[in-house]
């Protein structure tokens, strides 16, 4: 026959027992203060300014290292002054344009081209090539290495004025972070408006 094996009051116990703190712990959150004091420190980085102050709603400061951190402000930086550049390159032909040929055995000039995306197809290919070459000099060149400690240094004085003041350093180093935010939102809103309307309007003293 079959003999059905049965456990005793005291096994039951000891087995609830092991049991009970697993599954308490699984309601409990883990606590986290290495990386909660990690973003405390972030607080006074540069770039921590009102309205928003600290803002990662990706989360990427919490799981990374202070040379990820390091990195992604380089990156940010690059990527800030990059736009600056774009949208004024956007809206200055909208204004002027140099005279004289961008190619002459194409009896192109400059004024031929037209503005934003609309440019890219009438630009010639050796001279998209020219751009290339010259980013790619300048980020294996002068630019691959910062010139001090601070991220995004590249030994350019402020119009020509080194600034000694810790606290208008501060204030201009935050200006730049801004900026360069508000012109990466700015570009692409730019480039939107012209890859749907097919120009931009930034004014009537531009028309």
């Amino acid at each position: 026959g079959i003999v059905w094996a049965t456990r005793g009051p005291s096994t039951m116990m000891r087995a609830i027992l092991v049991v009970l703190p697993g599954l308490a712990a699984a309601f409990v959150a883990p606590a986290r203060p290495a990386a909660t004091l990690a973003l405390k420190a972030l607080d006074s980085e540069l770039g921590v300014t009102p309205p928003l102050g600290f803002w990662d709603p990706a989360g990427l400061a919490a799981s990374g290292t202070p040379e990820d951190f390091a990195r992604r402000r380089a990156v940010e930086l690059k990527h800030g002054r990059v736009a600056m550049a774009a949208f004024v390159g956007y809206l200055v032909p909208e204004v002027f344009k140099f005279p004289g040929y961008i190619s002459t055995s194409s009896d192109l000039k400059f004024e031929d081209v037209p503005n934003g995306l609309n440019a890219i197809s009438v630009v010639p290919g050796i001279g998209w090539a020219q751009i290339v070459m010259v980013i790619g000099w300048l980020e294996i060149g002068p630019y691959l290495t910062p010139k001090s400690d601070v991220t995004g240094d590249l030994g350019w004085p402020y119009f020509g004025r080194k600034i000694v003041d810790p606290a208008e350093k501060e204030f201009k180093l935050n200006v730049e972070l801004n900026n360069g935010r508000a012109a990466m939102f700015g570009i692409m809103g730019l480039m939107m408006q012209d890859a749907i309307n097919g120009e931009v309007y930034i004014g009537p003293f531009a028309e």
